[in-house]
């Protein structure tokens, strides 16, 4: 069996993992006879209990180190030492690998640690070494602010591996800005986020056995709070806890009940830490069940509006009609909401946010909640048009 690699998605929040489950599904729709593999390190340490529960495949750091090794005969040696029979898996895996697909939603730039752009970059130059084809899907890329001696050298990694890919999708004017004034490169395409211009998962195609929604049950009346770990390193901490003390008795204040819910496992602490300061409070609730993407997209369905950090939970209850108050970090959510004429309710964390201004704009979007609702269910229809998945012609490894 012929093999197709998706790198750069997985589970370890939900906009990776709606990636993760759109591109899977689509693939298997056009490539019913290849076997899809997720290549993540995090994701095949899973135990095996949970790993087959889907109807793919895992794989894990050795495939870009066994790359390397082609060129290599030292590392080869201790790759065979390490494990000989992995190798020849390995081996017989990329031998038959038609296509490799990477979604990683944001993981080459300046803002991130040299080994992490490495990783990305690893991938392209496993792709090249094997000769099959790669599409870096709608994704955020740049700034590339380097000054020290590691940094070129990402930057002469990137000349030399991105004009490999067949087509690079850039999720923003300035990604694409950045690619082409840097590099050089003419295969870059602007293009929307797949999770917003893309259908839903087709749980059938990525759960081995029937897949129910045990979902609770939320009140009426009810906003949900998502926050984002990153940014109280982004941002000011201090600043962001102050603003949520504020925010929550505001709400309870409005007759709203307030759940607590996390996009990434990477903010649990922080729902965590902010229900501990309303331990008395009944009408605070966190959500602690590890919702998947496809129960996130039902639940967040019920209510009034969000309070969000996470860029896929504010897609997630766009696609719904649900308006969100955004507290964000990045250039990706103010395109976001400019797509859906909802800047009123965007805030820069990385500037200060007067507190005041905040619960102005809570009490214009829930006083014009069913008005905001209905804009940007208007604009929904035309983003649909621009499926990535949908509209690229994947091409698949020609025999040799």
């Amino acid at each position: 069996m012929r093999n197709i690699i998706i790198t750069g998605g997985g589970f370890v929040n939900k906009g990776a993992q709606a990636m993760t489950f759109l591109t899977i599904t689509s693939l298997k729709k056009q490539f019913p006879k290849h076997r899809i593999y997720l290549l993540s390190d995090v994701e095949l340490a899973l135990p095996e209990e949970v790993r087959k529960q889907y109807a793919f495949d895992f794989m894990g750091w050795f495939p870009v180190k066994y790359a390397k090794a082609q060129k290599n005969p030292l590392l080869h040696l201790s790759c065979y030492i390490r494990s000989s029979d992995e190798l020849k898996v390995c081996e017989e895996i990329y031998q038959n690998t038609d296509l490799m697909i990477d979604i990683s939603g944001y993981a080459l730039g300046s803002n991130w640690s040299h080994a992490f752009c490495n990783d990305f970059l690893d991938h392209l130059e496993f792709a090249k070494t094997f000769g099959f084809p790669i599409y870096l899907m709608p994704q955020t890329f740049g700034p590339f602010d380097y000054t020290d001696a590691k940094g070129r050298a990402i930057m002469a990694r990137c000349k030399k591996l991105l004009p490999y890919a067949k087509v690079i999708y850039a999720r923003e004017q300035k990604s694409f800005d950045a690619l082409v004034s840097n590099f050089g490169l003419t295969n870059v395409v602007l293009a929307k986020d797949m999770v917003l211009c893309g259908g839903e998962p087709n749980a059938d195609l990525i759960f081995a056995n029937q897949f129910t929604h045990p979902l609770p049950v939320i009140s009426k009346n009810s906003v949900a709070i998502i926050p984002n770990q990153r940014n109280n390193r982004v941002g000011a901490g201090s600043m962001l806890d102050s603003l949520y003390q504020s925010i929550i008795p505001q709400l309870l204040a409005m007759g709203k009940t307030i759940y607590l819910l996390c996009h990434s496992n990477h903010d649990i602490e922080l729902c965590q830490s902010l229900k501990n300061q309303f331990l008395s409070e009944n009408r605070v609730v966190y959500l602690s069940q590890d919702f998947n993407c496809i129960e996130f997209n039902h639940l967040v369905k019920q209510f009034d509006f969000l309070i969000a950090s996470r860029f896929h939970s504010i897609v997630h209850a766009y696609k719904n009609g649900i308006p969100c108050i955004t507290l964000g970090w990045a250039e990706k959510y103010h395109q976001l909401l400019s797509l859906f004429h909802q800047e009123q309710y965007m805030f820069d964390v990385r500037k200060e946010i007067d507190p005041q201004n905040l619960y102005n704009a809570i009490c214009t979007l829930n006083e014009h909640r069913d008005e905001e609702s209905n804009t940007i269910l208007t604009k929904l229809p035309p983003l649909r048009k621009e499926d990535v998945l949908l509209s690229t012609s994947f091409s698949l490894k020609e025999p040799s």
